[in-house]
């Protein structure tokens, strides 16, 4: 199981003194499942792997494949790898162009107003 790290714990140390109640996303965090953790390692790791050119990429398939024979992951490790990695990678993509789309439409919106008040 993964801990809650530095901010999160300084979150709950302040909730805590200010008689607040913890915040609902650190009380409720998901639980990682016993070996899971090996896996969402990896994706941070092979995060950085992605390009960005025009918009968030996937991580490329060679790269992790690269990343379980540099770990030495036997045949159902770099499977179980394959599957994690592009399911994380595809929510997380998705996620990316969420994010993108409504930060693009906020400055559309002040860009609209100014043009407005001009």
């Amino acid at each position: 199981m993964i801990e809650i790290g530095p901010i999160e714990q300084q979150l709950v140390k302040q909730a805590v003194r200010e008689g607040k109640p913890i915040p609902e996303r650190i009380q409720n965090a998901p639980e990682l499942q016993t070996g899971l953790g090996l896996y969402l390692e990896a994706f941070l790791d092979l995060d950085s792997e992605r390009s960005n050119t025009f918009g968030p990429g996937r991580i490329p398939l060679s790269k992790i494949f690269e990343y379980a024979a540099c770990y030495q992951f036997d045949t159902e490790q770099t499977e179980d790898l394959v599957y994690l990695i592009r399911e994380m990678d595809k929510a997380h993509v998705a996620k990316l162009i969420s994010k993108n789309k409504t930060a693009s439409n906020i400055d559309k919106g002040k860009q609209n107003q100014k043009r407005r008040r001009t």
